[in-house]
């Protein structure tokens, strides 16, 4: 009689464990079918649908909306679009989820992209507008574009019938006419095929496009620091802070000679030294808004 204890347990255990899993499924039901959700993938516990996410998630999202249907979604493709949301609602579209990697990127969101609404942000909005993006400005960009665009096609044509890597050609273009606008050199940027800031650009510009479990669940932020996401955006993000401190301090060097054309920095620290600044720039945040400047900077300089 005592042997059979444990199996009459055992029994017990397996009918209490079923019991539950009826009780658990059948409750599931129940609130789903009250809220009258649509269909839609299966999901798995805790995670949900994250593992269907993949490296790419706006693909993954796009074959499920061909499944399952999708969000009525407004694409902007017209300038007159454009400006009355970006100018005219522009409060109610400026919000932008702080990014894992784009927090530490952009310096604790200090540039204009990321940056929470509040005084920086309308600050900083003020600055690019009025002094790094006005007009006069980007069109004193033209010659520089021109040199540059001429130097590219000069080594296309000197390359005879070997094959040329145009996407490469294309993103050093863009990244010379940054440096000479941004900086007013080019000592920092090879014009080979493989140099150092290109590296830096792109290795950035791919831990921000990227999938980060951290983006979707802060809680598990710590998961970066085995899959080799914080040990890369270390790497890169020391990497362009040196660059950005060591062109700084060439500019506040008295015994560098200066040129007719104010550069970006000599803009952004003649606004740091006005009195009358509504915030004080100090050196991250004038860091955070080279970083968005050289986002601009690279589009107009393909898009002329």
């Amino acid at each position: 009689m005592i042997s059979q204890i444990p199996f009459v347990l055992f029994i017990t255990f397996i009918t209490l464990s079923f019991s539950f899993f009826l009780f658990i499924k059948q409750k599931r039901k129940t609130i789903t079918n009250s809220r009258r959700l649509p269909p839609g993938p299966k999901k798995l516990p805790v995670i949900g649908n994250l593992h269907q996410l993949g490296n790419l998630p706006h693909r993954s999202l796009q074959n499920l909306s061909k499944t399952y249907g999708s969000v009525p979604t407004l694409v902007v493709s017209s300038p007159n679009m454009a400006q009355e949301i970006f100018k005219n609602h522009d409060l109610i579209f400026l919000g932008r989820p702080p990014l894992y990697a784009v927090k530490r990127i952009t310096y604790d969101l200090s540039d204009i992209s990321f940056a929470p609404y509040g005084d920086h942000w309308r600050e900083v909005r003020k600055i690019v507008v009025l002094e790094l993006m006005t007009v006069k400005r980007v069109q004193s960009f033209a010659n520089i574009r021109a040199e540059e665009a001429a130097l590219m096609i000069d080594h296309i044509k000197s390359s005879g019938r070997n094959p040329v890597d145009l996407s490469s050609l294309v993103f050093s273009l863009s990244n010379n006419v940054v440096s000479r606008v941004a900086f007013s050199t080019t000592n920092c940027i090879d014009r080979g095929k493989n140099n150092r800031f290109q590296e830096i650009l792109q290795e950035i510009q791919q831990l921000v496009g990227e999938f980060n479990l951290a983006d979707y669940f802060p809680g598990m932020d710590w998961i970066n620091k085995f899959n080799g996401v914080d040990k890369r955006l270390k790497k890169y993000f020391g990497d362009l802070d040196r660059f950005f401190h060591k062109v700084i301090e060439e500019h506040v060097d008295p015994r560098r000679s200066k040129s007719d054309e104010e550069d970006i920095i000599d803009v952004l620290l003649r606004i740091r030294k006005d009195p009358f600044q509504t915030i004080k720039i100090k050196d991250e945040q004038l860091k955070g808004i080279l970083v968005v400047s050289i986002v601009l900077l690279k589009f107009v300089s393909l898009s002329k």
